[in-house]
């Protein structure tokens, strides 16, 4: 067998394999409304690098600190999240930073709601993809903290801003969780696991649709947009 159809061969038994994967585990893993808890006092991970500066950035932007939290309680996770608002509340952030699985993981998240029902979210992590149609999501890899906020700000121009709960940062961002995971049951990509609709799983459909938007449609757009080709 010549050798393009060899590399042929073993680029889609890779591709073969990552599919099975992706779309396995996302069948597989329970997704909770709420999967945070907040740590004893002294039980704090510590903050990663990327986390700090991120941190450092959103207090000189004027962002008002919520609270920490950790992010679920299973042994593979470590990972730390700090929770910021904007004083006027049109603005939620978290930076997380920490492992899963013993692999280090870090990321920024901006939402606002606007008025008519939509979510903004601008961040620099992949790893999330909202398949709703709840979430308006930029994504900028190489971003840090006051990058992604000046995109953000870009995005809310002409928009008009529906401000979240004063000092309630957290309870924004479960509210925005919530309505990601009715939209995907209401249209058949994601079913509730218990009778509070508090933790989800994907459907076949949902899990086949996260991989071609997450692994194909996304970074295909991404890629267009380095080169100019497709627009903020």
């Amino acid at each position: 067998m010549p050798e393009y159809q060899l590399l042929l061969l073993g680029i889609g038994a890779l591709l073969g394999f990552f599919f099975i994967l992706i779309v396995s585990v996302c069948m597989w893993e329970k997704q909770a409304i709420q999967p945070f808890y907040f740590p004893d006092d002294g039980e704090e991970y510590p903050l990663v690098d990327a986390a700090a500066e991120a941190n450092q950035e959103a207090a000189k932007l004027g962002f008002e600190y919520g609270c920490l939290c950790h992010f679920g309680k299973a042994k593979m996770y470590r990972v730390r999240y700090d929770f910021w608002i904007t004083p006027d509340c049109s603005m939620i952030a978290t930076v997380s930073g920490g492992e899963v699985a013993k692999l280090p993981c870090k990321g920024i998240w901006l939402y606002s709601k606007s008025a008519d029902g939509r979510i903004l979210c601008t961040t620099n992590e992949i790893g999330e993809q909202d398949i709703s149609g709840v979430m308006e999501q930029s994504t900028w890899t190489d971003y840090g903290f006051k990058e992604l906020h000046k995109k953000h700000m870009q995005r809310l121009k002409e928009i008009a801003i529906e401000p979240f709960e004063a000092d309630k940062p957290l309870a924004g961002y479960f509210e925005i969780r919530k309505m990601k995971a009715d939209r995907l049951v209401k249209v058949k990509d994601a079913y509730y696991t218990d009778d509070e609709g508090l933790v989800w799983r994907y459907t076949l459909k949902g899990a086949l649709k996260f991989y071609f938007i997450s692994q194909w449609v996304r970074p295909l757009k991404r890629g267009l947009r380095s080169i100019g080709l497709v627009k903020d």
